[in-house]
């Protein structure tokens, strides 16, 4: 006699499934804090695309049009364009829409791919943003003091502004694989 559970766990674990778990796929409180955390942050960085469109059209507008350009504009594309970036990399890890390559995984089956995952966060993801993150430091605190600032004549200042970015994407992707494992931890728990 089957019961709800085994209904639900059969649900979790079904192979012809693409994600790893499903959106239905217990999702603790801590995983949860942190999701909403990189998202909400996520989706201020997502109005910076808007921002940069309208900064490329304004640059397009004035070289083409009106025969000139301000060169901090120029600069302040690339800015834009990095900070959506960077920050984007962490709200892709939450939603599970990174780029990932399952030539291997897509045969194994979701508990083997969810520890995999963990596996993956634990020792390659954290790690490797725990490391951009402390040395991103020193590079910023150079920067600040060095009180950076475009060589290009008609620049941007304070260069370490951008830079900053650097530990807050890596802060933020930190977040995103702590929730993502525990979504994964969690998942592991109940299809047992």
């Amino acid at each position: 006699m089957s019961t709800d559970k085994d209904d639900y766990v059969s649900n979790l674990t079904d192979e012809g499934q693409d994600a790893i778990v499903e959106p239905a796929a217990p999702n603790p409180l801590f995983s949860r804090i942190l999701d909403g955390i990189v998202t909400f942050i996520a989706i201020f960085a997502h109005a910076t695309w808007i921002i940069l469109v309208a900064v490329i059209l304004a640059n397009v507008v004035m070289r083409y049009v009106l025969g000139g350009s301000i060169v901090a504009l120029e600069e302040l594309q690339w800015h834009l364009y990095a900070f959506g970036f960077m920050v984007g990399l962490s709200y892709t890890m939450v939603h599970d829409k990174h780029v990932r390559v399952d030539v291997l995984a897509e045969g194994w089956s979701k508990r083997r791919r969810a520890r995999i995952e963990i596996g993956a966060m634990l020792i390659l993801v954290m790690p490797f943003a725990g490391l951009i993150l402390y040395d991103s430091l020193a590079f910023i605190e150079f920067s600040m003091r060095l009180n950076e600032s475009s060589r290009s004549p008609g620049g941007l200042t304070h260069r370490w502004i951008i830079k900053s970015v650097i530990p807050l994407a890596m802060g933020l992707l930190i977040l995103a694989a702590l929730a993502r494992t525990a979504r994964m931890v969690a998942f592991l728990r109940v299809a047992q």
